[in-house]
């Protein structure tokens, strides 16, 4: 049946975003007759009202209208829906991008069955209706664009339809007979919009119309362009109205959001798309415990977006492990029981062309995933990120929480279940067989060449020196006449040093000294009040944080050989001079910086505080001003490693000529990992229990414990209870 479609985008705010959704809309070829209806709801911007007439005045396909007054979303919709009695319509918000012949596809879908009142296609940013996550949003999946994305959706699930209780209005597709019968939004109760096509879709619902998913469709949305300042005020009112007017909304919204009938699409499309992708497919396998081996994976991934498709794997505490879709936090997953579940694993891999491995960390992965070179009969790397290979203890720290080498004195929250000999001898197997064995310093190599000599050992800075080398120049803002201000930073754990930090805080004060010690961050236990804290940050964060506190000196107060150190890259962007320990990796990066000391790591408080009142006399006399860093170092002959031969080596691997995977296959795969994924976003009463002792130590009776209880006895209790990082766990 031959159809003519109106598809009507309202316009009022974003200029760049508008632009961005009407060049495809025209430019995609259609054999659908279709007219595209702007419509201009007085929008405050003059250049929109500008761009729109001249994109009408160059399309004969365009009609514009333009609203006298802003009327809002809801009568401005209607009123482009009212110029036809007869076409269907497509509601298109001005931030999405369509590619392709999705008109097309959304026409097909409609012709598939006369009872289909709305269809919604799968986006990025659309609740029940996102990808590659349900009901979250996240910007396009790197480095993919949107036509190559939608082109994978129209190949994997082509004519798949799943029912939803509810359209998603930033693209839906109203059939004309569904509208004339249910009636237009409506104005009166949903005013200037949000909610208002949930509750049309309700009232097609209960005439028989169908809501459906059109799952061979993939259009972008930016979301919140328009409104953003109101949304949240909007999507509240609204919530309250439908529930008055469709007792029985949420509940099937919630019934939906448990069954969520479309994982097998989005899981199709995932795969498709890593069997399909030109670039090299890497699998990186490590721990569950964030920190800087997860920031680097991230990092990685972002910076070889345009060549590397990344997979991650990690360990479920209590068993098992997840396979990531990318690095982000924002990934789809899958979880594999282990080693039940391998051989589906390896399955899934082959298929997906994975064409190198990379071990980051080994902490609490399943043995069988040790195979997995000889298995899929790829090269690997492995990044050495701390210590754990040498005795299972990943900072060489005592029992104080401080440096030694005398790895029978380390006191480890995961203590060995063999000798060290026996362990050093399984885990020479694994790095003996890596390609490459990367280390982020020279100190983590010469520290490893004692346990591990002869390895293929590789010197290669985390990619973020890659992208800000050469660094800022340092810069003195301290002026003589005002106590030196000293900052700390981080989360720190005993071996960061927090009891170092306010042993010499306390020793100021009593002496009444012109120095300050403040912590942008937070300790292991709380801190006497000599250290002024001001609680963990974000990243995104960090550059007001500084601004508020001004520091003159940041100090690394590190009591054990730290691998790299993203909080030192970070305080080289912010230009501040600093004090670094004499051990780790932070030598050899500071090399040459102006403004910059390196001092024993392991001098007691009275040292450091006269080291402090000597450096406050060298930067009074410094003069406020910036010094530039020349001859900035390098990490020998491999500066620029993961840029230009990270993935030089592999070989890459090209699709398979095999049948894709029986959803049968899937289908048994997904409603493994729903089973065990259940429970796993709430916390375990264990970690209850964590914080609630966490909020116990806050007092002054907690305080006094806390320093009488040894470090290693509390990090062992810690570890029993959660190894999750605390701020993972506070953020729930």
């Amino acid at each position: 049946m031959t159809r003519t479609v109106d598809v009507i985008v309202p316009v009022y705010g974003g200029r760049e975003e508008l632009r961005r959704c009407l060049e495809p809309v025209v430019g995609s070829p259609q054999r659908t007759p279709y007219r595209l209806v702007l419509i201009n709801d007085a929008s405050p911007d003059p250049h929109i009202a500008d761009d729109l007439r001249r994109f009408a005045a160059g399309h004969d396909q365009v009609e514009l209208l333009e609203n006298a007054q802003n009327l809002g979303f809801v009568a401005t919709v209607n009123r482009g829906m009212a110029l036809s009695d007869e076409n269907d319509v497509v509601l298109l918000n001005s931030d999405t991008e369509v590619a392709n012949d999705w008109l097309d596809r959304l026409v097909r879908a409609a012709d598939s069955d006369p009872k289909i009142g709305t269809l919604t296609p799968f986006s990025n940013n659309a609740t029940i209706c996102s990808f590659p996550r349900f009901c979250q949003s996240s910007p396009l999946p790197q480095p993919w664009d949107v036509a190559s994305l939608d082109a994978v959706f129209a190949r994997v699930n082509s004519r798949e339809l799943v029912d939803i209780p509810t359209g998603v209005g930033f693209c839906q597709y109203i059939r004309r007979e569904c509208l004339n019968r249910t009636g237009l939004f409506d104005m009166e109760r949903f005013g200037r919009g949000y909610g208002e096509e949930n509750d049309f879709c309700r009232r097609a619902a209960r005439l028989g119309w169908r809501n459906v998913l059109c799952c061979d469709v993939f259009v972008f949305h930016e979301g919140g362009v328009s409104f953003s300042d109101e949304q949240a005020e909007r999507v509240a009112h609204a919530q309250e109205i439908l529930q008055q007017l469709h007792p029985d909304y949420h509940s099937l919204v919630e019934q939906h959001i448990r069954q969520n009938p479309a994982q097998l699409h989005r899981t199709r499309a995932l795969i498709e798309m890593y069997r399909s992708s030109p670039r090299q497919k890497v699998l990186h396998l490590t721990h569950h415990l964030g920190g800087g081996t997860k920031k680097h994976i991230h990092e990685l991934s972002d910076w070889l977006a345009a060549d590397m498709d990344a997979l991650v794997i990690r360990p479920v505490e209590g068993g098992g492990a997840r396979l990531s879709f990318g690095a982000t936090d924002e990934a789809s997953d899958l979880f594999f029981s282990l080693p039940a579940m391998y051989p589906q694993l390896l399955e899934l891999l082959r298929r997906m062309n994975v064409s190198h491995l990379h071990f980051h960390h080994t902490l609490g992965l399943e043995t069988c995933l040790w195979g997995l070179p000889d298995d899929l009969q790829l090269p690997f790397d492995v990044t050495l990120h701390d210590y754990y290979f040498i005795n299972a203890h990943p900072s060489q720290t005592d029992a104080r929480g401080r440096y030694t080498q005398d790895l029978q004195a380390q006191a480890s929250s995961y203590p060995l279940s063999v000798s060290i000999d026996e362990w050093q001898a399984n885990q020479r197997r694994l790095l003996e067989k890596a390609q490459r064995v990367i280390a982020p310093s020279a100190s983590v190599v010469k520290e490893f060449e004692r346990h591990y000599p002869g390895l293929n050992y590789l010197v290669a800075w985390h990619p973020d020196s890659e992208a800000h080398m050469p660094w800022p120049a340092v810069y003195n803002r301290y002026a003589e006449d005002r106590p030196l201000r000293v900052l700390a930073l981080g989360a720190l754990s005993p071996e960061k040093g927090p009891d170092v930090l306010e042993a010499v805080a306390l020793e100021a004060r009593r002496q009444g000294l012109p120095l300050e010690f403040h912590l942008l961050g937070y300790a292991y236990r709380p801190l006497a009040d000599a250290v002024v804290e001001h609680g963990a940050y974000s990243e995104a964060d960090l550059e007001q944080n500084l601004q508020a506190i001004q520091p003159d000196l940041v100090w690394f107060t590190a009591v054990w050989p730290e691998t790299y150190s993203y909080t030192l890259s970070e305080m080289f962007l912010a230009g501040l001079p600093m004090v670094v320990p004499d051990i780790g990796a932070f030598p050899e990066r500071v090399l040459n910086r102006p403004l910059t000391w390196v001092q024993a790591w392991d001098q007691p408080a009275g040292q450091w505080l006269q080291w402090f009142v000597s450096a406050r006399d060298e930067l009074a006399g410094a003069g406020t001003q910036s010094h530039a860093w020349q001859d900035q170092p390098v990490p020998g002959a491999t500066e620029n490693f993961y840029r230009r031969q990270y993935l030089a080596d592999i070989e890459p691997r090209t699709a398979p000529e095999a049948a894709p995977l029986d959803d049968q296959w899937l289908e048994n795969l997904l409603r493994q990992s729903r089973s065990a994924e259940s429970g796993q976003g709430r916390r375990s009463r264990k970690e209850q229990l964590l914080l609630h002792l966490l909020t116990l130590r806050q007092g002054r009776v907690g305080r006094f414990v806390s320093r009488l209880v040894p470090v290693n006895i509390q990090r062992k209790l810690k570890r029993r209870l959660s190894r999750k990082p605390i701020h993972e766990l506070q953020r729930k």
